[in-house]
């Protein structure tokens, strides 16, 4: 049997954060049809599936192929090839390093008919298939920010109906003009009054106020990219809440992730308080 483990940082300097439900997000996209991530792949279609698993036919460089299916949320997809002459199992694990930062694990071990295992002649035949299947992965990783970055991040399903309320795009907007790292669009958000509380310092009053807190937190970053894995509008879009996971790319390229908790409240739909709780002091 030939086996072969690689892991990559979903997570890079300069791109859209993903969290790990967004990860997940896209290895169910690739379960379901994996022609637009898999160029070496001719046909990829769902035969049967229940709560946890389906059933698919695929063709793989013009070798058909049965493949069971198994999922793992938000940890593991398990690739079981139960029909066609390359037997085995492919595996796409979502992990953490060392860091705590999230990592995207592809494995496989498979066997071929007609080639004696642990030959020469095995290596020869799977070795290609190391990058067609990296390429795989980079390709999800690559459609789930694109997704983000060209329809919005309101656009990505949540991990359960609780996470979301009400009419919340406007709570995803104002997290989509934060990460663009523009004052002026972001203070266009703001009233003329608008109280700013974060972390532990003392309440702030004024759009100037607001600036110089935010502007001195900028200064120390290049990026910064929210994944919201809770937004809730209440009152009448009176009222937002988002619980999210922050990526701030500090200026010597490194990065730093945060998970704060958000409250917005709006005025004529102005925001007049930001309450932002996090832990920013290891950034």
């Amino acid at each position: 049997m030939y086996r072969l483990s690689r892991t990559i940082p979903v997570n890079e300097a300069g791109k859209v954060y993903l969290s790990r439900h967004d990860v997940w997000t896209g290895l169910m996209m690739k379960a379901q049809n994996a022609l637009p991530y898999v160029p070496q792949m001719q046909k990829c279609e769902v035969l049967e599936e229940g709560e946890g698993w389906l059933l698919r036919d695929i063709i793989f460089n013009n070798t058909a192929l049965r493949e069971r299916v198994t999922f793992e949320p938000e940890a593991r997809v398990v690739f079981d090839r139960v029909g066609g002459p390359e037997l085995g199992r492919i595996e796409n694990i979502i992990g953490e390093d060392e860091h705590g930062n999230l990592t995207l694990t592809f494995a496989f071990g498979l066997t071929k008919d007609g080639i004696a295992e642990n030959t020469d002649a095995e290596r020869a035949h799977f070795a290609p298939m190391e990058g067609a299947y990296m390429g795989a992965v980079a390709a999800t990783l690559g459609a789930v920010r694109r997704t983000v970055a060209e329809q919005g991040r309101d656009k990505m399903p949540s991990a359960s109906p609780d996470d979301v309320s009400g009419d919340n795009k406007w709570v995803y907007d104002f997290f989509k003009v934060a990460d663009s790292l523009q004052m002026e669009p972001f203070l266009q958000m703001f009233a003329d009054d608008v109280q700013l509380t974060f972390a532990n310092y003392p309440t702030s009053t004024g759009k100037a106020a607001l600036q110089g807190a935010i502007g001195g937190l900028w200064s120390r970053i290049s990026g910064m990219s929210h994944s919201l894995s809770g937004a809730w509008s209440l009152h009448d879009g009176r009222v937002g809440i988002a619980e999210s996971t922050v990526m701030y790319t500090r200026l010597d390229g490194s990065l730093y992730i945060a998970r704060p908790a958000t409250m917005l409240r709006r005025r004529g739909g102005k925001i007049s308080h930001l309450r932002i709780h996090v832990d920013v002091n290891g950034l």
